[in-house]
């Protein structure tokens, strides 16, 4: 966890500790920190997979604490969670590569464990009006030329176009593997391809680049349903 009041994060440590499947390593106060304490968990045999941030923790924010984290440990979801609803800073933080951002207003401690395992999976974690509003607009204002959204295309072969299009859908990396009958390491690897290739922080940073690119069929639709609390079968 990263940049947290100590009332908050007694409150999130107490809830993370009714999870036996959630093991919590050690706080840090910013971006560069949580590098370190990443680093150290990963020396000792306990890699991290998730780490929880909010939108103002000190003089690193929660989306500069995404970028650094994404950019040195692209395998590790962060969630940002906020009372900030400020539609310019939910797309920085796509931008920055968040798997979720979770507003504290709306959160419950089912809904917390729930949105970690999620992303965990490879789902996304994201909801509410303002949410939606912010990524139509960043869809709707990011449309490419024929010319781009081919050669944005000629990148993907034709099986991570289909990982793409799925992944659009929300698609966990299971519900992608047997969907394409191929196993879950592999669709693993289509998925960190796509991401890669897409130039993207995160699956849902993909998902918006691809409708931004039409290389997935109407965009808005398919990517607004996935941005849900509720989780899917098989996730």
């Amino acid at each position: 966890m990263i940049g947290f009041s100590p009332v908050v994060r007694h409150g999130l440590q107490a809830i993370l500790a009714e999870d036996e499947g959630i093991d919590v390593v050690e706080d840090a106060t910013n971006g560069i920190e949580a590098l370190r304490e990443i680093k150290l968990a990963r020396s000792k045999g306990r890699p991290v997979k998730v780490v929880l941030t909010e939108s103002r923790s000190g003089k690193i924010d929660g989306v500069q604490a995404t970028r650094i984290i994404k950019d040195e440990f692209p395998e590790i979801a962060v969630l940002v969670l906020t009372e900030n609803v400020n539609d310019t800073y939910v797309i920085d933080a796509i931008h920055a590569g968040a798997g979720g951002y979770i507003f504290l207003q709306d959160m419950t401690p089912d809904m917390l464990l729930q949105s970690i395992h999620r992303v965990v999976q490879g789902g996304m974690q994201m909801k509410t009006e303002l949410l939606h509003t912010a990524v139509e607009n960043l869809i709707q204002n990011g449309r490419k030329t024929l010319a781009e959204r081919t050669a944005e295309a000629a990148h993907l072969t034709e099986r991570e176009v289909d990982v793409l299009r799925l992944m659009g859908n929300g698609d966990s990396n299971k519900i992608i593997a047997d969907s394409l009958n191929i196993t879950m390491d592999t669709a693993k690897k289509h998925v960190r391809n796509v991401i890669d290739k897409m130039q993207a922080r995160s699956r849902t940073h993909a998902a918006i680049i691809a409708a931004q690119a039409g290389i997935v069929g109407n965009p808005i639709t398919p990517i607004l349903d996935q941005l849900q609390f509720e989780p899917k079968t098989a996730a």
